[in-house]
């Protein structure tokens, strides 16, 4: 889906990665439609709420680290907490600390993800710290959702731009979180402020 309409750019800025290493890392071919988002748009802040991090290959950067040593630093005052400018080492935190959290099995799975394992990887996180991932082991890359405040993991079946037009029109098929939107009083365009700098 075009989201361009959607959303109102705030300093715009030309941004290149490097798709086959970030593929290589991943081990996994990135969705299409976040490709051509990262390359016409960029990571940033959509409606003061969702933080779209900057691809890494580096996804390793925080494997094996523990979870409280993890949860300080997502809760310091370092970088990676400033959802204002969440840059490429913030997916590799965000990512080992949503499998970390999957792999617990202490938080409610719904429908189909009950009784699944999966890769993931989180490509946003909401500013009350929903992580917003795709499971790298489904061809499909499903939207899987850690609701914060509801405790509960959900997936969707929508690409990366449906999900963010979804979000931005109240019109997720099934979702059970909060409208955001409606409870953010968002309206078209929501402001979409491109990320300044990249932090590693």
């Amino acid at each position: 889906m075009d989201i361009a309409p959607l959303i109102r750019i705030v300093d715009a800025r030309e941004r290149t990665f490097d798709w086959p290493a970030i593929a290589e890392g991943w081990g996994a071919v990135p969705p299409e439609d976040y490709v051509q988002f990262m390359r016409d748009i960029g990571p940033g802040e959509l409606g003061d709420y969702l933080s779209i991090m900057a691809p890494t290959a580096d996804l390793d950067a925080m494997r094996g680290v523990d979870a409280e040593t993890l949860g300080d630093h997502l809760a310091s005052s370092a970088a990676t907490a400033d959802l204002g400018d969440v840059g490429v080492f913030d997916m590799a935190i965000e990512t080992q600390d949503a499998q970390q959290t999957w792999e617990t099995g202490m938080i409610p799975r719904k429908a189909r993800l009950a009784n699944t394992e999966l890769r993931l990887l989180c490509s946003a996180v909401s500013n009350d710290a929903n992580q917003y991932c795709w499971d790298l082991a489904d061809d499909s890359r499903p939207i899987v959702v850690f609701d914060r405040g509801f405790l509960e993991w959900n997936a969707y079946d929508l690409s990366f731009t449906d999900f963010l037009a979804g979000m931005i029109q109240d019109s997720i098929p099934n979702y059970t979180g909060d409208r955001i939107a409606s409870h953010l009083g968002w309206e078209v365009p929501v402001t979409y402020k491109v990320h300044q700098n990249d932090r590693w």
